[in-house]
């Protein structure tokens, strides 16, 4: 048992430092780190060569952050054989190359949303880690906060639509084809939101027709916007 043992543990670690394990080993970290602080924000196209780069720093920022833990356990596993080590080889390869990195960008995913105090807001826009510099639109950014809100839609030829937005909704983020889904349309009365059509299951707005959008908390200052009833 004790062979067998240590010899799934030199695979391992074969695999981990030899032709496609290298490439997870090195550059997963980075990968899964972009990809948490990035996931729900639009950004302008990055070019491929951007995008390695960007994976390879993430990678080399995580493995800097757990030297600590790295250094000493390939030191013991060239000491000793990695036999003994099987449990912390195995508790290593998933917290160093997926626990860490997802945990550091879904921290770092917060903090880019930070408006308060405005020294930190500041430095944050100033180290580009603000969602302010990571996101290229305004319409991305908006709706990227996910927030539930009223909106008066304003559409060429002087068409108006009033409806919710919340949960159930969908603003595209593809540059090419723009639009807009509320999840419930409203009536309106002396230009004001009335009532939801009756049976409404939303409306779907083409974004080429989008003049402008308000967004508001509800009909009146005293209504919670998640509950248009």
């Amino acid at each position: 048992m004790a062979a067998e043992t240590t010899e799934l543990a030199k695979n391992v670690i074969t695999f981990l430092l030899t032709g496609i394990g290298s490439t997870v080993l090195f550059l997963m970290p980075g990968y899964l780190l972009g990809t948490t602080m990035g996931r729900g924000r639009q950004g302008p196209a990055t070019s491929e060569r951007a995008f390695i780069a960007n994976v390879a720093v993430g990678s080399i920022v995580v493995h800097l952050m757990m030297l600590w833990w790295t250094t000493p356990l390939a030191s013991d596993i060239v000491k000793h054989g990695p036999g003994g080590y099987v449990g912390q080889i195995a508790a290593w390869t998933v917290i160093v190359l997926v626990v860490v990195p997802v945990a550091l960008g879904a921290g770092l995913s917060f903090l880019a949303d930070v408006r308060h105090p405005a020294w930190l807001h500041r430095l944050l826009v100033r180290i580009g880690l603000s969602s302010v510099t990571t996101i290229s639109e305004a319409w991305d950014w908006v709706f990227s906060r996910g927030f539930p809100a009223y909106v008066r839609v304003r559409l060429t030829e002087d068409r108006v639509v009033y409806g919710l937005y919340a949960d159930r909704s969908f603003a595209s983020s593809d540059l090419a084809h723009r639009d807009l889904y509320l999840q419930q349309q409203w009536t309106v009365e002396d230009e004001w939101f009335a009532e939801p059509y009756p049976g409404s299951r939303g409306v779907w707005l083409n974004g080429s027709s989008i003049v402008s959008i308000e967004f508001f908390d509800g009909r009146t200052g005293e209504e919670d916007p998640d509950d248009p009833a």
